[in-house]
C-alpha cells in the first residue's frame, strides 16, 4: 500500500506529469499494460483534485496520452 499524497495540488499536477511522462517510456518499450497503467495513475490523480485547481493544459496532455496508448495498441493488434 502506497502512501497518500500531499494535498498541495502543485504537487499533485507534477505528480500527474510525471506518469504522463511514464507512458512515452513504457510505449518505447511495448510495455501497453503498463502504459495504460501509468495513464490510470495520471488520470486518478489528476480527477483527485480539489475543486477549481484544475489545469486545461494538462487535461488535454491527458487526452492525448490516452489517444496515443489506443492507437498504440490499435496497431499492435
Amino acid at each position: 500500500m502506497g502512501f497518500p499524497l500531499p494535498a498541495d495540488p502543485d504537487f499533485r499536477k507534477l505528480c500527474v506529469q510525471f506518469w504522463l511522462d511514464d507512458i512515452d517510456d513504457r510505449l518505447e518499450l511495448n510495455r501497453f499494460e503498463d502504459a495504460e497503467l501509468s495513464w490510470k495513475e495520471a488520470n486518478g490523480i489528476y480527477l483527485s483534485l480539489p475543486p477549481g485547481t484544475g489545469d486545461p493544459d494538462l487535461e488535454d496532455r491527458i487526452y492525448q496520452q490516452r489517444v496515443k496508448i489506443d492507437q498504440t495498441l490499435s496497431r499492435n493488434q
